[in-house]
């Protein structure tokens, strides 16, 4: 049953303070904006990676997060993360990778879902980037996740390619009913189909509420 992911006056301190506001609901939502705005701390915040100083997370009716004092554990949040660096094991095999988050059969879906099922024996150390950023992206969807956070998924990728993995994501959300946010910083044609763009500006990822439920 899909929802909406609810972002609500969250804020994190540190180098620069962050100001996170917005609803998104299922479909692509897509954060785009110039380096070092808070774009990537946003997705980490969301995964439960950093901690909040200020505000909460909902998805749906559940309450992922409320600063100060309760958060819900990143596990069982039910988030598919691919970061910016794809940061996969470098010791073991693609597919032996995948299947510490997720069943074999479900894991080989994933790889052959981002046309990358003939990685599935190599060693991330002998994949090009866009190789390891295909990986990321499966590793991402093998965990079936309710809300996917995908950090500059494909910017080692040819621009035909990326928008086919776009497309690929997008078709996906629509029949999963899942939360898929998006952040780049280079806003190419295949942003245009997103459901959502929403600016990042330095220190504020902050949109107009919807009335996603």
């Amino acid at each position: 049953m899909s929802a909406s992911l609810h972002i609500e006056g969250v804020a994190r301190r540190g180098a620069f303070t962050l100001e996170v506001a917005f609803d998104a609901g299922p479909g692509v939502t897509v954060i785009a904006g110039p380096s070092a705005s808070g774009k990537s701390l946003t997705l980490r915040l969301i995964a439960g990676l950093s901690p909040l100083d200020r505000g909460a997370l909902r998805y749906g009716q559940t309450r992922w997060c409320e600063a100060p004092g309760y958060c819900l554990d990143p596990a069982l949040r039910g988030v598919g993360y691919s970061p910016q660096e794809a940061a996969l094991w470098s010791h073991r095999r693609v597919l032996d990778g995948l299947t510490l988050v997720a069943p074999r059969a479900r894991a080989l879906e994933a790889l052959s879902r981002v046309g990358a099922e003939g990685l599935a024996t190599r060693w991330p150390g002998t994949l090009s980037g866009g190789e390891r950023q295909r990986v990321a992206l499966a590793r991402a969807l093998s965990v079936s996740p309710r809300v996917l956070l995908l950090d500059e998924p494909w910017s080692a990728l040819p621009r035909d390619v990326r928008a086919v993995l776009f497309d690929m994501v997008q078709r996906w959300s629509r029949d999963t009913g899942a939360v898929v946010l998006l952040v780049t910083h280079d806003a190419d044609a295949a942003v245009s189909q997103a459901e959502r763009v929403i600016e990042a500006r330095p220190g504020r990822v902050v949109a107009p509420r919807s009335d996603a439920g």
